[in-house]
């Protein structure tokens, strides 16, 4: 085996090690981290896809109640 390669092997150890905290004793690992609950987001884009809804509804009907109430586009 060459120096080369004996040195990649330990910089590969090392990194594993670091990455993993094997080599910060007595540091006690943190817990992950739990992510969002899965409701709380469906609720949410729930929510901002019904306000969209309410909003194209009402300028829908405005455009169509009151003529020239919004400005044309484009």
């Amino acid at each position: 085996m060459s120096t080369s390669d004996d040195s990649e092997r330990r910089v590969a150890e090392a990194l594993r090690a670091r990455a993993s905290g094997a080599g910060r004793p007595g540091v006690p690992r943190t817990a992950r981290a739990t992510p969002a609950s899965p409701t709380g987001a469906r609720k949410a884009l729930l929510i901002a896809l019904l306000g969209g809804v309410v909003l194209g509804v009402a300028l829908a009907l405005l455009s169509l109640l009151v003529p020239g109430l919004l400005p044309a586009l484009g």
